[in-house]
């Protein structure tokens, strides 16, 4: 290929010592002097010849890491000086190891420092990405003997939406909204015996919603009274009437006309009953009151944009939640400072609009806010980490709850091992309707049912457990290390379910799941670089 095409470089470093680095499109990894333009060594980053598209170089420039069209991250090490020896000699690089935990193009590499409790020295760590849309990160120091981590491929806002009055779910999809209804609650088991039913998507789906513009849909909700449905793209806001049939249920959709200030684009929405609360994109937050056939702007929340640090500004608004008696409203932006999480007062009988609270600096950025209460006891509000951590603040008294500070700060502290060490950071928070003492925490893998009126213990219960696992086996089991150890009464770990893009609770004894299979998605990304299989 060399000799009939020329040869295409796509990443070039220089380190301090005057070498330069290059990778290229028949897959070298070459060094060069840079003082004379002479190259000095060759590696071949994989065996088919595959583009080498990216580079990172570690802090002390000891460590190469490189990547591309084959998917692997390979390390290249420097050889180390020996005793007496001139620092300022050449030194041979040699291929050590790699990783393969991307199943397409690997088109980014980077080197990046995260700071750890247990050391005074900021660890090192070398992140990839590409075409399959995952982000792994690996050990530069540790490469060989450490295994990567893979972090969830969604976003944090799900694409899902529920309306639990008329029991329709919004899915919104790159540039329209297809609507499903799930079953009634009344209907006839197939299993009674089964805890849970999985819904065929075709036998349930009702409509689709088109909406035309240039732009992918960025967000979208459903009202829980199943009258509106809004979305956003990066042009302008769209609200829809739906007038579902009593009689076979289909769904009439009606576009409502916004002025130009209620049609800003928008990165958060949030239904509190005729009221669509917009988190927009240049900052300000619209409450827009919405009648039969129209809507207009009531009020706009600026206080969380002022007075406060600037670099929290950078963040869009990523989560908007309200209160179950609309007294309340809460906003998140992924960052860990002061004014990540705010809170307003909003207009009722016995108030008017004005901001209430910003939450004080996060351990870790911002995931998730919740308020929890069923609507009959007073509201508090549940902020998730990216650390898995989470707190529960009481917004009477504009302070942490009672609960948050028995179990101490910082919480990771206090919490079970099955919850810090997964990888997926918390992305939703669920309000328990049995009981205000309770909360679902979600991820892309797990959920984890949390009891705030339990005694707390630094071991979870797990579901299912290694015995229904291991069920098939006749033999009898060895006990677990941990079998000793008491169960927690407050956590519960759930891993039935993956790949999940939403969750809630439908009803008091009813919870809806959906899962996004990742075997879908691959099947839409192009064909990946065909590898040889030795041994078959």
């Amino acid at each position: 290929r060399g000799l009939r095409e020329s040869t295409k470089v796509w990443a070039l470093h220089a380190l301090t010592d005057g070498t330069v680095v290059s990778g290229d499109s028949l897959g070298h990894i070459q060094f060069w002097d840079g003082a004379s333009g002479t190259m000095i060594q060759t590696i071949d980053h994989n065996d088919r010849g595959a583009d080498v598209c990216c580079l990172a170089i570690s802090k002390d420039e000891n460590i190469i890491f490189a990547s591309g069209i084959d998917s692997s991250v390979r390390c290249i090490q420097r050889q180390p000086l020996s005793e007496g020896s001139d620092p300022s000699q050449q030194r041979r690089w040699s291929s050590s190891t790699s990783h393969r935990k991307h199943s397409h193009d690997c088109r980014a590499l980077v080197i990046c420092h995260k700071s750890m409790d247990t050391c005074p020295d900021r660890l090192e760590l070398v992140v990839s990405g590409g075409v399959d849309s995952k982000l792994s990160t690996y050990s530069v120091h540790d490469f060989k003997s450490k295994r990567p981590k893979v972090w969830q491929n969604w976003s944090n806002q799900s694409p899902v939406s529920l309306s639990r009055e008329k029991r329709l779910l919004s899915v919104m999809r790159l540039n329209q909204i297809d609507l499903y209804r799930l079953d009634s609650p009344g209907m006839e088991k197939t299993n009674s015996s089964s805890c849970s039913e999985t819904r065929d998507d075709a036998k349930s789906f009702v409509k689709t919603i088109s909406v035309k513009s240039p732009f992918n849909l960025n967000c979208s909700v459903i009202s829980d009274d199943g009258k509106y449905l809004a979305t956003s793209d990066a042009a302008s806001l769209t609200l829809f009437k739906l007038k579902i049939s009593q009689v076979d249920g289909t769904v009439d959709v009606h576009k409502i006309d916004l002025d130009s200030d209620c049609r800003r684009p928008c990165t958060a929405l949030c239904f509190e009953r005729n009221r669509l609360i917009c988190a927009t994109s240049r900052g300000p937050i619209n409450v827009v009151k919405i009648s039969e056939e129209t809507a207009s702007l009531d009020h706009t929340f600026k206080e969380h944009m002022s007075n406060l640090a600037a670099s929290s500004h950078n963040y869009a608004v990523s989560t908007l939640d309200v209160s179950l008696d609309g007294k309340w409203l809460a906003l998140g932006r992924h960052s860990s400072l002061k004014g990540a999480v705010h809170v307003f007062a909003l207009s009722t009988s016995e108030q008017d609009y004005k901001h209430w609270w910003s939450v004080p600096e996060l351990d870790s950025p911002a995931t998730c806010v919740k308020f929890l209460g069923n609507g009959d006891v007073e509201s508090s509000l549940a902020v998730s980490c990216s650390s898995n951590e989470f707190y529960i603040y009481n917004l009477e008294r504009r302070s942490l709850s009672h609960w948050s500070n028995d179990m101490g700060i910082p919480l990771r502290n206090a919490l079970p091992k099955e919850l810090k060490s997964r990888s997926e950071p918390v992305s939703r928070i669920i309000s328990d309707p049995n009981t205000p003492q309770g909360l679902l925490l979600g991820s892309y893998g797990y959920f984890c049912v949390v009891k705030l009126d339990q005694p707390n213990h630094l071991r979870a219960k797990r579901l299912p457990t290694r015995d229904d696992d291991f069920a098939i086996s006749a033999a009898p089991k060895k006990k677990n290390s941990h079998s000793s150890s008491p169960s927690s009464n407050n956590f519960t770990i759930c891993l039935r379910y993956n790949e999940v893009v939403f969750q809630d609770f439908v009803g008091k004894s009813e919870m809806v799941v959906v899962e996004e299979p990742w075997s879908s998605t691959l099947a839409t990304l192009p064909d990946p670089l065909t590898r040889r299989v030795y041994g078959t």
